[in-house]
């Protein structure tokens, strides 16, 4: 959890260790995964699964437009950032849509 806290630092997010950490706890395994723990913003069907199951069934944003545009600018946030920790964008996102 220390480094997807710095990671939100460093592009100047001030962290809510309460959310950050009910957040992570809700990945469960995910976290464990290199691969399920990242972010691709290039993978557009990624993107969709996203929206899908994180921003629809977990922060019960129904309209997919408005929830596709959350998840393009929490992209657009982390641009320049390679490795995009799956918490991180996830704790970008409720902090953007709640």
């Amino acid at each position: 959890m220390e480094e997807y806290a710095a990671q939100l630092e460093e592009m100047g997010e001030t962290v809510d260790g309460k959310l950050l950490e009910a957040v992570t706890d809700g990945l469960g395994p995910a976290n464990y995964n290199d691969d399920a723990s990242l972010v691709a913003c290039s993978d557009k069907d990624e993107l969709k699964r996203v929206y899908t199951n994180f921003v629809a069934d977990e922060l019960g944003v129904s309209d997919e437009e408005k929830g596709m545009e959350a998840v393009e600018a929490v992209c657009e946030k982390m641009t320049g950032i390679r490795r995009k920790h799956r918490a991180v964008f996830y704790y970008l996102l409720t902090k953007m849509i709640k």
